[in-house]
C-alpha cells in the first residue's frame, strides 16, 4: 500500500467525524449554534443505540434543560441527566413517528437559521447596539417549545406545532434567542416562582411581561414580511385592535390590584390570576409585546431597547404614560 493512501485511510476517520461536528455546532460571531443533542437523538432513535443516551446527556444543552427543569421544577427526572434525557426520548417507538418530521426541521434549522444566522441578526435589531452574544442557541428532541437559562436559548425540535409548521421553527429561534440576551442584559437574573407576597407578584409580572413582550414583538416585523402573522394566535390577536384594548384594560387591572398591594401574602385564588398571564389568555406575550411596539413606535428602537437593562417596572410604566390618554 502507498504511504499516501495508508495516511488517507488513517485520517478519513477523522475528517468524516469532524465534518459532521462542524454541521452540529456552527458558530457565528460570539454565538454558537449547536445542532447536537437534536443530531444524536435521530441517531439513537434510528439505531438504539444505548451508548448515545450518554453523550447527549454529557452535551451542554443537556446542561441546559436540566438546570432550567430544576430552577422552575418541571415534570421530568431530576435526579441525573442521563434519566432525563432517556425521558425526554421515550417511548422510542412514539418517538420514532416523528422523525421524518424532525429530520426535515433539523436541515430546517441548519439552512434557513444556522447557516445564514437568522436568529442573532433578527435579535440584535432589538437589543442595545453594544450587546453581543456570548453564548448558545440548542436545538434539541424534547422537552417545552423553548426555554431560557442564563446566556443560553434552546429549541424544541420534536414540538407538536414544528412537526406540523416547520417555517414556525424561525420565528421561534428569535423569541428565544431573544430572551438570552434579554437574560444577559438582566444580568442572569431571572425571577423565582418561590414567593409570598403582592409585591413579589408584581415583580414577577412585570419581569415576564418585558421578557416574552420583547421576544415576540422581536419576530413580528419578520413575520410581516413573511405573511406569517396568522400562523400563531399571538400574531394573531394582535392584529385585532379591538380584542388587544381589552386585553390591556384586563393586564391594567390585574397588575394594579397586586401592586397597590405590596404587603398581602398570596393566596391560591391569586395563583390562578396568573394564568390569564401565561396560558388561557397570554398576557404576558399579547400585551407585551404590544407595550415594546407603542414604546418603539413613540419613543424610538434606541430607548426601548434601553429599557432591558432596566428594572421591568420601567418598562410597564413607560408604556402606562405613554398611553394614558387611551387607558
Amino acid at each position: 500500500m502507498k504511504k499516501n493512501a495508508f495516511i488517507l485511510m488513517i485520517l478519513l476517520p477523522w475528517v468524516t467525524c469532524n465534518q459532521s461536528k462542524g454541521q452540529a455546532i456552527i458558530q457565528k460571531g460570539n454565538l454558537t449554534y449547536d445542532l447536537r443533542f437534536a443530531e444524536l437523538a435521530i441517531q439513537y432513535l434510528e439505531t438504539k443505540d444505548s451508548s448515545l443516551l450518554q453523550k447527549i446527556a454529557e452535551l451542554n444543552s443537556t446542561d441546559h434543560i436540566f438546570n432550567h427543569a430544576a430552577k422552575y421544577n418541571y415534570d421530568v427526572p431530576k435526579n441525573s441527566k442521563i434519566d432525563l434525557v432517556t425521558f425526554l426520548l421515550s417511548p422510542i417507538q412514539e418517538k420514532n413517528k416523528l422523525l421524518p418530521e424532525v429530520k426535515r426541521n433539523l436541515e430546517f434549522a441548519k439552512e434557513k437559521i444556522a447557516t445564514i444566522d437568522l436568529a442573532q441578526t433578527e435579535c440584535l435589531k432589538y437589543l442595545p447596539d453594544s450587546f453581543t452574544y456570548s453564548g448558545s442557541l440548542f436545538f434539541t428532541f424534547g422537552y417545552d417549545i423553548g426555554v431560557v437559562y442564563e446566556n443560553n436559548a434552546s429549541l424544541n425540535l420534536a414540538y407538536k406545532s414544528f412537526v406540523n409548521y416547520h417555517n414556525e421553527i424561525k420565528y421561534y429561534a428569535i423569541h428565544e434567542l431573544h430572551h438570552a440576551g434579554f437574560v444577559a442584559l438582566k444580568k442572569n437574573y431571572m425571577p423565582s416562582l418561590e414567593i409570598t407576597t403582592y409585591k413579589e407578584m408584581a415583580e414577577l409580572i412585570e419581569y415576564f411581561t418585558h421578557l416574552e413582550g420583547m421576544a415576540t414583538y422581536a419576530a413580528l416585523d419578520l413575520r410581516k414580511k413573511e405573511n406569517a402573522l396568522n400562523n400563531d394566535k399571538d400574531y394573531i390577536a394582535l392584529q385585532d385592535s379591538s380584542l388587544m384594548k381589552g386585553l390591556v384594560k384586563e393586564y391594567v387591572d390585574v397588575y394594579i390590584y397586586f401592586k397597590k398591594n405590596p404587603d398581602r401574602l398570596l393566596t391560591k385564588d391569586d395563583w390562578e390570576k396568573l394564568s390569564i398571564f401565561s396560558d388561557t389568555k397570554r398576557l404576558w406575550y399579547r400585551v407585551g409585546a404590544l407595550m415594546a411596539q407603542e414604546i418603539d413606535r413613540q419613543s424610538g428602537r434606541e430607548n426601548l431597547t434601553a429599557l432591558i437593562a432596566e428594572s421591568s417596572e420601567k418598562f410597564i410604566n413607560t408604556y402606562l404614560t405613554l398611553s394614558k390618554s387611551k387607558f
